[in-house]
C-alpha cells in the first residue's frame, strides 16, 4: 500500500487495531481521571491533616498558657494570703507588747502571738478577744497562778485542764487534729498548752450559751456557778466583762489608728463559723 503524504499515523493502522484502541480509550481516560482524583484527594488529606495538626498545636499552646495564667494567679493569691497572715501576726504581737509587762521575754511574746493566731484562726475568734481575756485573767503572765490554784495565761483550774486534756486525747478532732500525732502539747502549764486548752474551754462556753457576755461570765465563774447565779438573779461579774470589752476596744482602736481603716468589732463567730468544740 502506498503512503499518502500528510496522512495521520492512526490512519496507517489496520482497522481492527484502530477499533481496539478506540475501545480502550475510555478506560485509559477513566484511569487517568482516577489518578488525578487520587492525587487531589491525597493532597487535600495532607493539607487537612497538616491543618489539624497545627490547630491541635495551637490548642495545646492555648491550654498551656491558660494553665500558666492559673498557676500565676494562684501564686499571687497565696502571696496575698501570706502577706495578710503576716500582717495579722504583727498586729497580735503589737497588741501583746501593748498589754504585757516588761518582764515577759520577747521569746514568750512570740510564742503567745503564734498560739493566739493559730487558735483564733481555728475557732473563728477575734485574736484581740483572746488577748483581752488573758489580760483580765493573768495580765499576760505565762506563769501566773491564783490563790485558788488557777494557772497560766488563761487561768485554768487544774481540774478543768485535766478534763479538757482527757477530752482531747479521746477525740483529737475536737481541736481540729486528725490524730494524736498532731497534738503538740496538752500541758496547761505550758504557754502553748494553756492557750490551746483555754481557747477550747472558752469556745465550748460560746457554743453552749451562744452569747459572748454569758460565755465570759461562765468563764470567770465556772458554768455551774454561773447557771446557779443566773437562775437566782445574780450577782454576776459584770465588772470583769466590762474590763474585757474595754481592753478589746482599746486594741481595736490601736489597730485602726495604725491601719487608718476601721474594722468592724466582732468578738467571735456564734453562727455557722469554724468552731470545732462541742459543748457537753
Amino acid at each position: 500500500m502506498n503512503r499518502t503524504e500528510g496522512q495521520e499515523p492512526s490512519a496507517r493502522l489496520p482497522k481492527k487495531h484502530r477499533d481496539a484502541w478506540l475501545v480502550r480509550l475510555p478506560a485509559h481516560l477513566v484511569m487517568l481521571g482516577m489518578v488525578f482524583l487520587a492525587a487531589y484527594v491525597g493532597g487535600s488529606m495532607y493539607w487537612l491533616v497538616k491543618k489539624d495538626n497545627e490547630v491541635e498545636k495551637f490548642r495545646r499552646l492555648e491550654i498551656e498558657l491558660q494553665n500558666q495564667i492559673k498557676e500565676r494567679d494562684l501564686q499571687i493569691q497565696q502571696s496575698k494570703q501570706k502577706i495578710e497572715q503576716l500582717g495579722r501576726r504583727v498586729e497580735i504581737l503589737d497588741a501583746i507588747q501593748e498589754l504585757s509587762s516588761a518582764d515577759i521575754t520577747p521569746s514568750d511574746q512570740r510564742k503567745i502571738a503564734s498560739m493566739v493566731y493559730e487558735q483564733s484562726e481555728k475557732y473563728g475568734h477575734d485574736p484581740f478577744l483572746l488577748l483581752a481575756i488573758m489580760s483580765a485573767e493573768s495580765s499576760l503572765k505565762p506563769g501566773a497562778q491564783s490563790e485558788a490554784g488557777a494557772h497560766g495565761l488563761m487561768q485554768l483550774m487544774p481540774s478543768t485542764g485535766r478534763s479538757l486534756a482527757k477530752m482531747v486525747k479521746a477525740d483529737p478532732k475536737l481541736i481540729g487534729a486528725e490524730d494524736h500525732d498532731e497534738i503538740t502539747s496538752l500541758n496547761m502549764r505550758d504557754i502553748e498548752g494553756n492557750i490551746q486548752l483555754g481557747t477550747l474551754y472558752f469556745t465550748q462556753l460560746m457554743v453552749r450559751y451562744k452569747s459572748l457576755e454569758e460565755a465570759i461570765y461562765a468563764y470567770n465563774l465556772g458554768p455551774n456557778l454561773y447557771d446557779k447565779r443566773k437562775k437566782e438573779g445574780g450577782p454576776l461579774p459584770r465588772q470583769y466583762y466590762r474590763k474585757i470589752v474595754r481592753t478589746f476596744n482599746r486594741l481595736q482602736q490601736l489597730r485602726d489608728d495604725k491601719s487608718n481603716a476601721p474594722i468592724p468589732i466582732v468578738f467571735a463567730q456564734t453562727g455557722d463559723g469554724p468552731m470545732l468544740a462541742q459543748a457537753e
